[in-house]
């Protein structure tokens, strides 16, 4: 059906939403590739640098769930727009720091603007996509998110070496605004307000809005949205579980580079080559499960089906190809491990920001908010948490085991999300917006 009723949905994902989204991450990494360098010329000690890496996160979680309710009262268009404006704005001025305190300041700033990107991605995808091209659509959302930090580290080295790491800053920060403009230009709230949209399309997309049967979603979340949203045990679940979710991915975030040279011997030039492929396994793994899901959820008609198992499997998958990793002898063999338990997340991934969409409905902000909070609280605990634990116990293996443990812990949440089931909210009939 998608052949005859046009494609322009597409477009939209992949030439607005995943760039934009595809810079944030940039920009955030940018400054982890340049902190020696800061480091170094602003005489910071490894204490202060590390909160300088940091400082975006405490924002960027805490305004979460405000920005997932901003984008539902004013729309993705307006609020993404604005973000993407203040983040880029304080990208580039990231070279005028000249102390501790004005580079925190800007950073925190940064994470500011960057809370209202994933919400406000996570509800154009559900406005613009049917129930059964959605995983596909967020598996874009994805890459692009993953492809950030595998193209940051070469692509500000470059620029870093050849002009100066301010440069760095500026042209991604440039390049954000240019991006934030065609955003504002060329995306609508809803597909049937864009002149380039069929009324063919626009129909095709409003009457997967609730699901395989169809029938339309107009409306908009009613405010109080996320006071009642607490009672969902449904609710709690897909927050925490993506908590877990999260801490397994933290070790690869933060700890990767340090346990192949620290525990398993590696040079610093061999760490930088493999360090890299779990993330590359991660960024294949999304697309082809957004493939997956939606021929499930085409051939089956249950959203279930096209979202639990997968999210199940993922866990179990990650978990104990970590902890196979960490026990596995051979060098060759411990990356084919981690590479499976990488990609695994990329299973998961997929199957928490598609539920989101189907238990939220209206109130998708709110869920995407509430959830993003609990995996970037988890970004924030996991690299201490893993630390204790290799204090702990001694081994390296026994703080990977320790790890893995959330896998088990997600998997077992799973059980109470049912994303046939959508959250039960008053709703109020959504304004004409752009």
């Amino acid at each position: 059906m998608g052949e005859t009723v046009g494609r322009f949905r597409w477009v939209m994902v992949l030439l607005l939403i995943g760039p934009i989204t595809f810079v944030m991450s940039l920009d955030r990494t940018a400054m982890v590739v340049a902190a020696p360098v800061i480091q170094r010329e602003f005489h910071f000690t490894l204490v202060q640098m590390s909160f300088l890496l940091t400082a975006f996160s405490w924002t960027y979680a805490a305004l979460q769930v405000p920005a997932g309710w901003l984008a539902e009262r004013v729309g993705p268009r307006r609020s993404l727009f604005a973000a993407n404006a203040l983040w880029s704005v304080f990208t580039a001025a990231t070279p005028l720091g000249f102390s501790f305190l004005s580079f925190s300041a800007i950073r925190f700033a940064l994470g500011i603007g960057q809370s209202a990107d994933w919400p406000s991605s996570v509800l154009a995808i559900k406005r613009w996509f049917p129930t059964r091209e959605r995983a596909k659509a967020n598996s874009v959302l994805l890459g692009a998110l993953y492809l950030g930090p595998i193209v940051a580290a070469p692509l500000t080295t470059w620029v870093m070496l050849t002009f100066g790491w301010p440069v760095a800053f500026y042209a991604f920060g440039a390049v954000g605004i240019l991006l934030g403009l065609g955003w504002l230009w060329g995306f609508r709230d809803r597909p049937e307000r864009h002149p380039l949209v069929s009324a063919a399309e626009a129909a095709h997309i409003a009457a997967g809005q609730d699901g395989p049967s169809g029938g339309g979603d107009p409306a908009t979340s009613a405010p109080g949205a996320f006071v009642r949203c607490l009672g969902s045990g449904q609710f709690w679940a897909i927050g925490v579980e993506y908590f877990f979710l999260v801490l397994i991915q933290s070790f690869y975030t933060t700890w990767l580079p340090t346990y192949l040279v620290i525990s398993r011997h590696l040079s610093l030039k061999a760490m930088g080559i493999l360090a890299a492929l779990p993330w590359v396994a991660l960024f294949v793994m999304v697309f082809v499960t957004g493939q997956v899901a939606d021929r499930i959820l085409r051939s089956t008609g249950s959203i279930w089906r096209a979202r639990v198992p997968l999210a199940i499997a993922g866990f179990i998958v990650s978990a104990a190809a970590l902890i196979g990793a960490s026990r596995t002898p051979g060098i060759a063999m411990m990356m084919v491990l981690l590479c499976i338990s990488l990609g695994g997340i990329g299973l998961t991934q997929v199957s928490i920001w598609s539920s989101t969409q189907d238990l939220g409905r209206a109130a998708t902000g709110v869920v995407a908010g509430w959830t993003n909070f609990w995996g970037n609280a988890a970004g924030v605990a996991g690299p201490v948490l893993m630390a204790f634990l290799v204090r702990w116990t001694g081994t390296w293996s026994g703080a990977l085991f320790g790890i893995a443990i959330a896998g088990v812990l997600g998997a077992v949440l799973w059980i109470f999300v049912h994303p046939e089931r959508p959250l039960e909210l008053p709703l109020e009939s959504a304004p004409a917006r752009a």
